[in-house]
C-alpha cells in the first residue's frame, strides 16, 4: 500500500524490518481488506531527537486523513520509556484523537511499558484505545471494530 502518494506524500524515516528491508516507520498496510495506519515505533525512545521527529512525521500523516476514519496500530516493543518519553507519547495520542476510530498498541505489557501505556492511556482519557502484546492479535481486533 505504501504511505501516501502524489501531492500528499511525505518523505518518512525508514528502520530495517524483521526481514531485513528498509521501512516507513510511519505506513498504511492493509488487513482484512480495511486500511491500518502502522506507527513503528519499535527499539524508539533511547534518541529523544529520534523520538521526536518521528513523531512530527506521524502527525503529518495523520491530519490529512478524514476526521474518525483511522484504524491505528502503535508498536512500541522495544522502544524506552522515560518520563520525558511518555510526555511525547500522550501529545501524539491528543494530536491524532480527531483523526482516529480505533487505536491498538502493542507494548508487550510488562513492567515499565504496561506503566509507560496506562500513564499515556490514563492522561489521554480515550476509551477506543486497546493494549495487545502481539501485532496480529491487535490487527484482527482493528478491523473487526465498527
Amino acid at each position: 500500500m505504501g504511505v501516501l502518494t502524489g501531492p500528499r506524500s511525505i518523505h518518512l524515516a525508514t528502520h530495517l524490518s524483521a526481514g531485513g528491508r528498509r521501512v516507513e516507520r510511519t505506513r498504511f498496510i492493509e488487513h482484512a481488506g480495511k486500511q491500518i495506519l502502522l506507527l513503528d515505533y519499535t527499539g524508539l525512545g533511547s534518541d529523544l531527537a529520534e523520538l521526536l521527529a518521528e513523531i512530527e512525521k506521524t502527525k503529518r500523516v495523520i491530519a490529512v486523513q478524514p476526521p474518525g476514519s483511522v484504524l491505528a496500530l502503535t508498536d512500541a516493543r522495544g522502544s524506552r520509556i522515560t518520563p520525558t518519553n511518555v510526555r511525547a507519547m500522550k501529545g501524539l495520542v491528543d494530536h491524532n484523537e480527531p483523526f482516529v476510530r480505533w487505536s491498538a498498541v502493542v507494548v508487550g505489557l510488562t513492567g515499565v511499558y504496561l506503566a509507560g501505556f496506562r500513564a499515556i492511556q490514563a492522561l489521554s482519557r480515550r476509551r477506543n484505545f486497546l493494549s495487545f502484546g502481539d501485532p496480529d492479535d491487535a490487527k484482527e481486533w482493528l478491523v473487526t471494530q465498527p
